[in-house]
């Protein structure tokens, strides 16, 4: 009789163990989502003013490290450079477009070989923001 209570008891900590915990835990992850959301586009914007900056950086010194392969020519050429892995917004597209969009947070991204333009969406209640990187030899 004892040896049924305590295995009843056990499935019912486990059960609550298997139930419950989760119960708890994933309404207060979610609660979080929006602040993610925001992070991760700010972060992309971040990385995008990065790469271009250090590319035009490499290319300053023509026997310096660093020079894996030419200045991209084109828009699509920085997009592909930046989101090289197709990284997806948190509102679903790509990270990293031509052009910034405020519903899916995608970054705006345009340029040549002699400037970039990193655009930031207004997205959530994020500040729209712009800066543009120029090749200064």
């Amino acid at each position: 009789m004892r040896r049924r209570l305590l295995l009843g008891m056990g499935t019912l900590a486990l059960l609550v163990l298997i139930f419950g915990v989760p119960a708890v835990l994933v309404p207060v992850t979610m609660s979080e989502v929006p602040e993610r959301s925001k992070t991760k586009v700010f972060a992309t914007y971040q990385d995008a003013i990065y790469v271009a900056r250090q590319t035009f950086a490499k290319h300053r010194n023509p026997d310096g490290p660093g020079r894996l392969m030419p200045i991209p020519e084109d828009t699509m050429g920085w997009i592909e450079l930046i989101n090289p892995m197709g990284r997806k917004a948190p509102g679903g597209g790509p990270a990293v477009w031509s052009e910034a969009d405020p519903k899916t947070g995608t970054i705006g991204v345009s340029g040549d070989a002699t400037i970039v333009v990193v655009k930031m969406p207004a997205y959530r209640d994020l500040e729209p923001e712009t800066v543009t990187i120029r090749w200064l030899p």
